[in-house]
C-alpha cells in the first residue's frame, strides 16, 4: 500500500514543470503578492523591521524567526521577506 502511494507521488512529480512542488509554488506566489504591501527597514545586517498595511513585525534572518511566529511554525519564510 505504501509503495503504491510512493510510486503514484513519484509519477505525478515527473510531470511538474519546475523543481518545486506546484502546491508550494502557489504558497510562494501568494506570499510574494502579500509582500508587495510591506515596507522593510533595515536595523542591522540580520534584523529588519517590516511595516505592513495592518501591523509591523521584527524579522531576524540569522535565527530565521519573525515576531509573528509564522516562520517558526511553518519553516516557510514569511511573506514579508519576498
Amino acid at each position: 500500500m505504501l509503495m503504491a502511494r510512493l510510486q503514484v507521488n513519484r509519477d505525478s512529480a515527473e510531470e511538474w514543470d519546475s523543481l518545486i512542488c506546484p502546491r508550494i509554488m502557489e504558497t510562494l506566489k501568494k506570499n510574494m503578492k502579500q509582500a508587495a504591501e510591506c515596507i522593510p527597514m533595515k536595523s542591522d545586517d540580520w534584523h529588519f523591521q517590516i511595516m505592513g498595511p495592518h501591523d509591523q513585525h521584527t524579522v531576524d534572518i540569522s535565527q530565521k524567526s519573525c515576531s509573528c511566529r509564522r516562520w517558526d511554525l511553518t519553516s516557510i519564510p514569511v511573506d514579508m521577506l519576498y
